[in-house]
């Protein structure tokens, strides 16, 4: 017989007084964290407070202190690992508690995972988390699970998008502790604005008014006047200007913004260094990996290329869909600068995704990581998880080795969204 005394439930009086404090039963966004040293637990709270701010009904718990929740629709977790995949402090009993409670109502759910990529087992624990709650009846998945490397400001960023896309609202995010200190931005005029109609992608060329130094691979965070916090794109370098690939979401303010602006229109933004996602000159040969919007900072890469081998699989859904990239990667096979690319189009001819043609090439690929072959990988989550599934897959069927064993050779850079 499960005998568990639960622990009793952290008062969170001092967070957001002006606020109710909405109790387990009577709220319908419920969110625990996991936490060792106390920086993840920074997160959610400051994850709650902006849902108490928008006047959602949320509460918050560790998730030693998971039960049934009368009234709730979503339960968000965040949570970080602890020694060699196991779980921290505050969430050593989570497994045993999950198994034994049975669920009120059906729950949406979402995984914030942290760690760090130096460890084998990066993230393990919130990946377990994710595959228990989607294995239950009783949940089903709101967005993919995101994992932060090393409390990465871009990787959360990436977890507040796909919060703001999913939930149709603006809600802004905390990253850090203290108030974010203002960035000095710069303007941008816009070069050129092209578009592909049937997936309402656009491709923006601009150009920074004033000398500044960027790579491919870097980001560009973008303000609007409707938001306090910037978006940011990866971005391409093709000469003095800078490429950018923007999907057009329905309800995206930035998007929007963006795929609007017309030839000479002058935007606010800044320069993001992102040093983990730059092309590396030594490495004899590089895969590029991406899907959707994911190919942009591929494109200035291809022409940053002194004499590395290069391969680009690139996911979309319609031949029509690879047309504004299509001249850079020819440019680039003309001139000697890449070996060739394959299409992954998931609405036609095969109708298959970037993983397959990767499973196509178990010899391929491991043949390449083992001599040392870089794997950069960009575009959606969803496609990063199943892109590292499989190579993960290649890696200990081909060469008896996790995968983990050569991103920490820094043969995998990874930037994904």
């Amino acid at each position: 017989m499960f005998g568990k005394i639960f622990k009793k439930s952290k008062e969170v009086t001092s967070i957001n007084k002006s606020k109710k404090n909405w109790n387990k039963d009577d709220a319908e966004f419920i969110v625990l964290f996991g936490s060792q040293s106390g920086s993840t637990e920074i997160m959610a709270n400051n994850f709650f407070k902006r849902l108490l701010n928008e006047g959602k009904r949320a509460f918050i718990d560790e998730l030693d202190n998971y039960s049934t929740y009368k009234k709730a629709t979503h339960l968000i977790v965040f949570t970080s690992t602890y020694g060699a995949g196991d779980p921290p402090s505050s969430a050593s009993e989570f497994e045993d508690i999950f198994n034994y409670t049975v669920p009120l109502n059906t729950l949406k759910f979402a995984v914030v995972a942290f760690g760090s990529t130096s460890f084998q087992d990066f993230c393990q624990f919130g990946v377990d988390v994710d595959i228990w709650l989607e294995s239950s009846d009783y949940y089903e998945r709101f967005i993919p699970l995101v994992k932060v490397d090393n409390q990465s400001e871009h990787d959360f960023q990436v977890w507040n998008s796909l919060w703001d896309s999913a939930i149709n609202k603006d809600l802004k995010i905390d990253y850090q502790q203290n108030e974010h200190k203002s960035k000095k931005t710069n303007e941008f005029t816009i070069v050129s604005n092209q578009e592909i109609e049937s997936d309402k992608t656009h491709l923006i060329k601009l150009t920074p008014d004033d000398k500044i130094k960027f790579q491919s691979g870097d980001l560009l965070s973008v303000f609007t006047n409707d938001e306090e916090n910037p978006r940011q794109y990866s971005i391409a370098k093709i000469g003095n200007n800078i490429l950018l690939s923007v999907k057009k979401h329905q309800k995206g303010i930035c998007s929007n913004y963006l795929c609007n602006l017309s030839e000479g229109n002058i935007i606010n933004a800044s320069i993001e260094y992102n040093k983990s996602f730059h092309f590396d000159q030594n490495a004899t040969s590089v895969w590029m990996i991406g899907n959707g919007t994911g190919v942009a900072p591929f494109l200035g890469m291809m022409e940053e290329n002194t004499g590395a081998h290069l391969k680009l699989i690139w996911g979309g859904r319609y031949d029509s869909s690879f047309d504004l990239y299509k001249p850079f990667v020819e440019k680039a096979i003309d001139k000697g600068l890449m070996d060739g690319y394959d299409l992954a189009l998931s609405r036609t001819g095969k109708k298959q995704y970037v993983q397959n043609i990767l499973a196509n090439k178990q010899l391929e690929v491991s043949s390449a990581l083992e001599s040392g072959s870089v794997f950069m990988i960009c575009g959606s989550i969803k496609m990063e998880s199943s892109v590292l599934k499989i190579l993960d897959k290649i890696t200990k069927n081909q060469l008896g080795k996790p995968l983990s064993y050569f991103q920490k050779n820094g043969q995998l850079l990874k930037d994904c969204y």
